[in-house]
């Protein structure tokens, strides 16, 4: 831990009316005014120690530094409805995506019930490096972090930290006790990357037949031989339609045992593989003749973590499951998170099918939830009897870019199973209840899975993932990104031989301008399983984010026709031209492939870069130098965009954004004879018009000060931040510095001022005592000016 005596309560305020207080110190003992206790809030304690405090609405209060932190600066910063803290020593580890932003994302602490009062530890997963793992590991349980799992498929374990035990355990995760300066903090050497383990939520008569599964059933196919691992609430085998289904059991989770007291994995099970024993058939599943195996990694309240659920995975993967079924989710973020990992890793070794909702956060782009976003998952959204889609099913792209949903099944007024214990679902008849969501559209795919595996043994999960995106029906109106290449359609695809090799193509987003870009190829190949050469018709349908065609020319294809031989393959290529969409935009569309009772599909997608410029900004620190890992934050004023600064040691940050405005906010540290101070830049109003290069300079700001009534009084916290209108809400910012405001420096940046529209207002503020019975709480407030 780093030096220091006396945990001092330091607290920033964020467009609060004054009169809040945001601390006292560690030793009072009754709850301030504005505190937890009466504002109706909650408090959370960070993976370093310090302690947040919210109000009612999520909104940050008040900061506690942990003991021994008093000297680190910590920002606040609140956008968009979401509110982040971030010291100063987690700046470089987020900068180089080492650490999982989510671990300061009070917003998302919260909403995962990770506070103070729900529980007194936080769950992480810290993943490996090769070497140096051996180390950290020990150095890990050394600072008494808890270890209540090890995760082989992502070389990593799943760690409990106790809260009287975080700012210790940041120093093992971190080189922080070596002695770093906090702006260098750097996690340790044998450490990849240390991740919040998030808990993932399940997600929520005429189905079967709407996807041809009838007619599979009567060429002799209905998923006998074939296992599905059902990794959910829990199976309860005593219900009539799934009875005798269960091979094992297993429960990962925090319940006592393997009964579903939710009723969600029973549902779930009972479409992909349940008998319609107790409807006289009416509610058969979609392969009655699988094999269920019931791995319990949600609890009894339906929620998970992703630990469990990597475990499960792995064990579904060693019981030789042919599928797995994952109607389960949570938010997607960029880059590979670790259930995204486990679902490539295991794919990539194991001839296991990962079939996974979706998630139920649409209608609006990019809400696909993780791990459905993993390449490797058959993602599934949701469709009505009309194939319609339906309005809660998340749409594409992921975060990373990538096409998906894969395909669409069944997902409203779904009547399956009810557990003896289950609590949800609207009664539909004796043992049965009926649910909506991308949960109940996903066992549809994994029982097509499943039939489809035992009409060919011998295929890989992904090569069944190709047949069944290759085989489905589309609904006119919709684009790829809402519905992959259309609703599943299990009799097409038992039947057909030929299928692409692709389930998507992306081409990417190519920078702005597209005048002068040069035109993108990729081979699409076909493969034919069948005895009879194949002709095949190729033609491109495509649209734009809105439904709208794509101009000509955008997607085009090598050839318009090609034969595939019997048991060979054929390749074509198709092109994506950025020069006909000179303003970017979303576009996706399908290849379709049709001939000899054969409709092949392959979606595409293209995503050419909006009208957008490079900021690059030279930052110095207040000795002129460069400043060594700043951090700097824009935040949209137009439109909802928040962009962090990547990995920087030379003091030059740079950034590509879309055209528009952007509020700069900037944490500077300079560091002299040994002690760090902190300089607080912003420019309100910065207009992307061009390529842009600026100067942060902290050498412009200036000490501030507040002088307290009583000159006995002690300082407890110090704060200086700003608030403003952007993007249609409040963009709050601001740092506290420790218990009074010796560190900080404070400047506005040269460049346009904020506009009386924007609604900037600066405030300084700082909280005294006298003591036990005496209290000052200072602010100061500037109106359009920092």
């Amino acid at each position: 831990m780093r030096s220091g005596a006396v945990a001092i309560a330091t607290a920033l305020t964020l467009g609060m009316a004054p009169g809040i207080r945001p601390g006292l110190s560690a030793a009072a003992e009754a709850a301030p005014a504005g505190s937890t206790a009466q504002s109706g809030g909650r408090t959370v304690t960070l993976i370093t120690g310090d302690t947040v405090t919210t109000d009612g609405t999520g909104r940050v209060i008040g900061v506690r530094a942990g003991e021994g932190r008093e000297d680190i600066a910590i920002s606040v910063h609140r956008y968009q409805d979401r509110s982040y803290v971030i010291p100063e020593d987690a700046v470089r580890p987020l900068a180089e995506g080492t650490v999982d932003r989510r671990l300061f994302d009070v917003t998302e602490l919260l909403a995962a019930d990770i506070d103070d009062t729900q529980r007194d530890s936080t769950p992480l997963i810290v993943t490996y490096r090769t070497a140096g793992a051996a180390s950290a590991k020990r150095e890990l349980v050394a600072a008494d972090a808890e270890v209540e799992r090890n995760l082989p498929v992502i070389n990593g374990q799943a760690v409990k930290v106790n809260r009287s035990d975080a700012a210790q355990v940041w120093d093992a995760l971190t080189d922080a006790s070596t002695g770093a300066r906090a702006d260098a903090t750097q996690v340790a050497s044998g450490i990849e990357k240390v991740w919040l383990d998030a808990a993932r939520t399940a997600s929520l008569d005429q189905s079967v037949p709407q996807i041809g599964a009838p007619t599979a059933w009567a060429s002799g196919y209905d998923g006998k031989g074939v296992t599905i691992a059902v990794l959910d609430t829990g199976v309860d085998q005593t219900h009539p339609d799934l009875a005798d289904r269960e091979i094992t059991e297993k429960n990962f989770g925090s319940s006592p045992d393997n009964v579903d007291r939710v009723g969600h994995g029973t549902h779930v099970a009972s479409i992909a593989a349940g008998s319609g024993a107790k409807s006289g058939g009416r509610y058969k599943g979609v392969a009655p003749g699988a094999k269920i195996l019931d791995g319990k990694v949600l609890n009894d309240m339906g929620s998970g973590y992703e630990s469990d659920i990597i475990a499960g995975m792995q064990w579904a993967v060693d019981q030789n499951a042919n599928v797995v079924n994952l109607s389960l989710g949570g938010t997607d973020s960029a880059g590979i998170d670790p259930l995204e990992e486990a679902v490539n890793t295991l794919s990539a070794k194991s001839r296991t099918l990962f079939v996974i909702a979706a998630g139920n956060e649409g209608p609006l782009a990019g809400t696909i939830g993780s791990p459905g976003s993993a390449a490797a998952a058959l993602t599934v959204g949701a469709v009505d009897k009309q194939n319609r889609i339906a309005t809660f099913s998340s749409v594409g792209p992921t975060k990373d870019g990538s096409l998906k949903p894969d395909l669409t099944a069944p997902g409203r007024f779904i009547v399956a199973a009810k557990a003896a214990e289950g609590t949800i679902g609207t009664p539909a008849g004796d043992g049965y209840v009926s649910l909506n969501g991308t949960s109940m559209a996903t066992p549809h795919v994994a029982g097509a899975a499943a039939i489809l595996a035992q009409r060919h043994p011998d295929w890989t999960g992904q090569q069944l993932k190709q047949a069944l995106v290759s085989s489905t029906k589309p609904t006119a109106g919709l684009t790829v990104q809402q519905q992959g290449t259309g609703r599943v359609d299990v009799a097409r695809a038992v039947r057909q031989t030929v299928s692409s090799e692709a389930s998507s193509v992306g081409f990417g987003a190519q920078q702005w301008p597209h005048t002068d870009d040069t035109p993108l190829a990729k081979k699409i190949t076909y493969r034919n399983t069948g005895t009879s050469a194949v002709t095949l018709s190729l033609a491109v349908q495509a649209t734009d984010a809105a439904g709208k065609s794509a101009p000509r020319g955008l997607f085009t294809v090598s050839t318009k026709r090609v034969t595939v031989p019997a048991g060979g393959t054929a390749s074509v290529d198709v092109t994506a031209d950025a020069r006909t969409v000179p303003a970017g935009g979303d576009y996706s569309g399908a290849l379709v492939a049709t001939g000899g009772g054969q409709s092949v599909r392959t979606a595409l997608a293209a995503d050419p870069e909006v009208e957008s410029y490079d900021l690059t900004m030279n930052v110095l620190d207040g000795n002129g130098d460069q400043a060594f890992f700043p951090f700097i934050i824009l935040y949209g004023l137009d439109s909802p965009a928040l962009l962090w600064n990547a990995q920087t040691s030379d003091g030059v940050v740079r950034f590509r954004a879309p055209k528009g405005a952007y509020n700069v906010f900037a944490l500077v540290t300079t560091w002299s004879g040994g002690a760090a101070g902190t300089a607080e830049l912003t420019q309100p109003r910065l207009s992307l018009t061009a390529d842009t290069r600026t100067v942060l300079d902290a050498r412009e700001a200036k000490p501030v000060s507040l002088t307290p009534p009583d000159p006995d009084a002690t300082s407890n916290g110090a704060y200086a931040s700003y608030i403003m209108r952007a993007a249609g809400s409040e963009l709050a910012a601001g740092i506290l510095t420790g218990s009074d405001f010796s560190r900080l420096r404070i400047a506005q940046s040269s460049g346009a001022p904020a506009s009386p529209a924007d609604g900037f207002e600066a405030q300084v503020g700082a909280t005294y005592s006298k003591g036990t019975d005496t209290a000052y709480d200072l602010l100061y407030t500037r109106s359009g000016s920092f």
